[in-house]
C-alpha cells in the first residue's frame, strides 16, 4: 500500500522538527560539553575533596560534578564575570609569563555567563572530557607530589586571648630525618590550623643555630593566605644542612573569645634534587621597615624600597607582602645602560590570596640592575568596611595584621653556575 502524500508530509514535518532539535542541543551551552573542561583546567584544582592547600586557603566547596556545581552556578557566574575567581592579580600585559597564572579567557568567561542565564543545563554525561587526575589524591594532599622528607612543628595552643602572635619555634632535623647535608627542590607547607596567617622558615648547620643573621640568610620561603608550593627548575636548589635546625617563623591571627583557642601542628614538605645543583637559590625581601607612617583615612598612601644587585642575577619568583591597607604593589628593575622595566605589576592587591608569582622562564637582569618595590596602603573608611580595621589612626610597620607590613619577598640565584658539592656552609649563603 502507497503512503498517502498527507501522511508523507508529516513524517517529513516530524524528522525536520526532530533534526532542528538536536541541533538546537548540540549549540547550547551544557555543564558536560561545555563548563566542565573549564573547571577541569582552572577551578578543580582547589575545589575538590582534597583540594590544593594554598596557604591554609582551603576551598569551601567542591565543583568535581554537575550536582555539585549547580547550587553555585550564580555565584561562579558572579565571580568570573568580575574576575575575582580565578584569583590572579598581576596586570594583562603579564599574561603568559608566570607558570602559575589562573586567568580565564574572554570566552571562557562568557561562556560560563551564558550557561547560567540559559538554565544552567546539565547535559549529555558522554560530552563529558576524561576525568583528572591530581597529584595531591596520590600524596595525602601535597602538591609538589610524594615528599622525600616531611617535618612538623611541636603541637603548639593558641590561646582563647590571642588576636595576632608572632612567635618562633625550632626543630632539629635528626640524623635518620637527614644523614647528609641536602639540596632541595620542592619545598610546601601545610598550615596545621585555620588561624594560622604566614609562616617563613629558615635552616642553619649546627654551628650556627644561634646565630640570628643565619637565619635571615638561610630562608626556605614563606606561605600566607593563598600561596601555593615553591619549587624551581633542575639545576637549582635550597640547601638545607645536615643536622640543621629549622625556625619556624609563626604568625597567628584570630578573633579573641572563650573557646576560640585551637591546636597547631603546621608542616613542611621537601623533594630533594636528584640532579647536581649548579644555583643556589635564596628566597630574601626588599622591604622598608621603620622610616613611614599611613596616615590616618589616606586613600593611597605609597612606600618604597630598593636593592642593587651587584652579579648578574637571575630572577625566579616575587611575593608582594602586605596586610589589609595593602592596596597594590609593583616590581621596577632600572638597568646599568639606563633603561627601566616594569618586572611585575598588581593594581589591585588581595589580602586573602599573596600570590607567589613565579616565571616560567627565569629573568637574567646583568650586575648592576637596581630593583625597585613600590607598595601603596588605602587606610580610608571604605576598606575598612571591607577588611575590619580602624581606618582613622596612623599605621606604622608591625607584626600584627592590624598594623602593616612592606614586604617584596623575590626568589633569586647568581646567573653564573657553580660546582656545588656535597659540603656547603652558611658562609657560602648568597647576600
Amino acid at each position: 500500500m502507497k503512503t498517502s502524500w498527507a501522511i508523507w508530509a508529516v513524517l517529513v514535518g516530524v524528522a525536520i522538527s526532530g533534526g532542528t532539535s538536536a541541533q538546537a542541543e548540540d549549540k547550547r551551552v551544557t555543564f558536560y560539553k561545555d563548563i566542565l573542561p573549564i573547571m577541569q583546567e582552572n577551578c578543580q584544582t582547589c575545589h575538590r575533596p582534597i583540594g590544593m592547600n594554598a596557604g591554609g586557603m582551603i576551598a569551601p566547596m567542591s565543583f568535581m560534578t554537575y550536582a555539585e556545581v549547580r547550587p553555585w552556578a550564580k555565584a561562579i557566574a558572579r565571580q568570573v564575570e568580575a574576575r575575582t575567581m580565578p584569583p590572579w592579580f598581576a596586570t594583562e600585559e603579564f599574561h603568559g609569563v608566570f607558570s602559575n597564572e589562573r586567568t580565564l579567557t574572554d570566552d571562557e568567561v562568557l561562556a560560563i555567563i551564558d550557561w547560567v542565564d540559559t538554565g544552567a543545563a546539565r547535559g549529555r554525561p558522554q560530552d563529558a572530557p576524561q576525568t583528572k587526575d591530581f597529584v595531591e589524591d596520590a600524596t595525602d594532599g601535597w602538591s609538589i607530589g610524594e615528599p622525600d622528607l616531611i617535618l612538623s612543628m611541636d603541637p603548639f595552643f593558641v590561646e582563647d586571648d590571642v588576636k595576632d602572635l608572632n612567635i618562633s619555634f625550632t626543630t632539629v632535623v635528626t640524623e635518620e630525618e637527614l644523614p647528609q647535608d641536602a639540596w632541595v627542590q620542592a619545598i610546601e607547607y601545610k598550615a596545621g590550623s585555620e588561624v594560622v596567617h604566614h609562616i617563613c622558615n629558615s635552616a642553619v648547620a649546627p654551628e650556627n643555630r644561634d646565630d640570628l643573621d643565619a637565619f635571615e640568610r638561610n630562608g626556605l620561603g614563606c606561605i600566607a593566605p593563598g600561596t601555593d608550593a615553591r619549587a624551581v627548575p633542575e639545576g637549582y636548589g635550597t640547601f638545607v644542612p645536615k643536622g640543621a635546625t629549622i625556625r619556624w617563623g609563626m604568625h597567628y591571627h584570630k578573633e579573641p573569645g572563650a573557646g576560640t583557642g585551637v591546636w597547631d601542628q603546621s608542616e613542611m614538605a621537601f623533594i630533594f634534587n636528584k640532579t647536581p645543583v649548579n644555583h643556589r637559590v635564596t628566597f630574601n625581601i626588599i622591604s622598608s621597615t621603620n622610616q613611614w607612617e599611613i596616615p590616618p583615612n589616606h586613600p593611597n598612601w605609597e612606600v618604597g624600597a630598593s636593592r642593587t644587585f651587584e652579579e648578574d642575577t637571575t630572577i625566579l619568583s616575587y611575593l608582594p607582602h602586605m596586610h589589609f591597607r595593602g592596596k597594590g604593589a609593583e616590581y621596577r628593575a632600572y638597568y646599568p645602560d639606563g633603561s627601566e622595566e616594569v618586572l611585575l605589576q598588581v593594581p589591585e592587591y588581595d589580602y586573602n590570596w599573596q600570590i607567589v608569582y613565579k616565571y616560567d622562564d627565569p629573568k637574567l637582569v646583568p650586575a648592576g640592575t637596581r630593583i625597585d618595590v613600590t607598595m601603596w596602603y588605602d587606610n580610608t573608611s571604605e576598606r575598612a568596611e571591607a577588611t575590619n580595621f580602624i581606618h582613622d589612626r596612623s599605621v606604622r610597620y608591625g607584626g600584627p595584621t592590624t598594623d602593616e607590613m612592606m614586604n617584596g619577598w623575590i626568589g633569586y640565584t647568581h646567573t653564573n653556575p657553580k660546582a656545588y658539592g656535597a659540603e656547603l656552609r652558611d658562609t657560602e649563603a648568597l647576600d
